[in-house]
């Protein structure tokens, strides 16, 4: 954070920061406190006698809104960042002291590969055949789906929660051993599956990067080529060709009289949003791109009032940290705890709540999706 971005974020003026950054005035330990929250750092990281050193994100940034330039990360994503590439520290060093190796991360393709065929390893690898999908039958349980068979292929997929929507869809950092991918937790479940199988997509290429899925010509030749390949095998792997092509409801309707009666069932088959579909029928020709993008903002502004009648409540916490934090996370400090590798603040701290939640959390994790 710049000083104007922190002292807003403080609430407090520009001028008395810089004065305690250059040593003229001193906080209070309480004003110290809340400068570690701000900040998101260990409040012990304010004593050292140096500043700890400082994170660079080790991703690209693909998205376009905003103005949005390469290596121009937003704090809040930065932090977000730190955060979630702490976590998959911890959860490779709960590994190494339980005994377990964590294997390689297998899965691989280039940006020579045809989609289709990429698109149907990813669906074979991760054991989602068209027959699992329909049992989905809401988006919620698609989500959640998806997200447990590419954690399970050796991937820490996390929730942000902390992160405006509008500045991240997603984004993921390579490794060969449990690489990263982050969601976006504000957005629609939908929405969230196409954004988890794109990210997917970029850690098969080996790539690291900050997407809002924007294919846009006005990209580097380069990047346009890396994010219409990742969108086109994460539209594949969703919904794929020869199985919606197959579909008697398609045939015979006009390229604009697609309607939510013909589309809706469809897109609940595969788990998507009808957009994804109807994406999918312009793809092929079967209508036009005016036709999608006036439905594309329709089904954009019913989201946004849907959205808008829900109450924003409050999230238990045992809820709260299935959610960001993911079954086999939470379920590896639950075995380092159970194993006596960690002490319970140690988890209390890893999971991020108090502990008086860890029975409802382990009964949480004993229920099916």
């Amino acid at each position: 954070m710049d000083t104007t971005y922190a002292a807003l974020k403080l609430g407090m003026d520009v001028e008395k920061l810089e004065k305690w950054e250059n040593g003229e005035h001193s906080p209070t330990i309480r004003q110290l406190r809340n400068l570690a929250k701000a900040y998101r750092i260990n409040f012990g990281a304010l004593f050292l006698p140096e500043p700890p050193s400082t994170f660079k994100p080790p991703v690209k940034d693909y998205r376009l809104h905003h103005g949005a330039v390469a290596g121009a990360i937003d704090p809040e994503i930065a932090i977000d960042l730190r955060l979630h590439l702490n976590a998959r520290e911890v959860a490779l060093e709960l590994e190494s002291d339980l005994g377990e190796e964590h294997p390689s991360f297998e899965l691989s393709c280039s940006l020579d590969d045809s989609p289709v065929e990429v698109a149907e390893k990813i669906r074979t690898a991760l054991g989602v055949s068209f027959q699992v999908q329909k049992r989905f039958r809401e988006s919620r349980v698609a989500f959640n789906s998806w997200r447990d068979a590419i954690a399970n292929s050796g991937v820490l997929v996390i929730q942000s929660s902390k992160v405006a929507l509008n500045d991240m869809r997603g984004y993921s950092v390579f490794f060969e051993k449990l690489p990263l991918l982050v969601v976006n937790r504000k957005d629609a479940y939908s929405a969230r599956t196409f954004t988890l199988v794109h990210e997917l997509v970029h850690l098969l290429l080996r790539s690291s990067g900050l997407c809002d899925l924007n294919s846009d010509p006005g990209r580097p030749p380069h990047e346009q080529k890396l994010e219409v390949f990742c969108n086109a095998v994460a539209s594949q792997a969703l919904v794929p060709d020869a199985i919606l092509l197959s579909y008697p409801e398609i045939r015979g309707v006009t390229p604009e009289a697609w309607t939510d009666e013909i589309l809706a069932p469809i897109a609940r088959d595969f788990g998507v949003s009808r957009e994804v579909v109807l994406r999918k029928l312009l793809d092929h020709g079967l209508t036009t791109r005016a036709f999608y993008l006036d439905n594309r903002e329709r089904y954009t502004q019913e989201a946004i009032e849907y959205k808008q009648r829900q109450k924003s409540g409050f999230v238990p916490p045992a809820v709260d940290v299935l959610s960001t934090k993911g079954r086999q996370y939470v379920s590896l400090v639950f075995e380092a705890l159970n194993s006596s590798v960690i002490t319970v603040g140690d988890a209390a701290d890893f999971l991020g709540v108090k502990a008086k939640h860890f029975s409802t959390i382990q009964t949480n994790l004993r229920r099916s999706v």
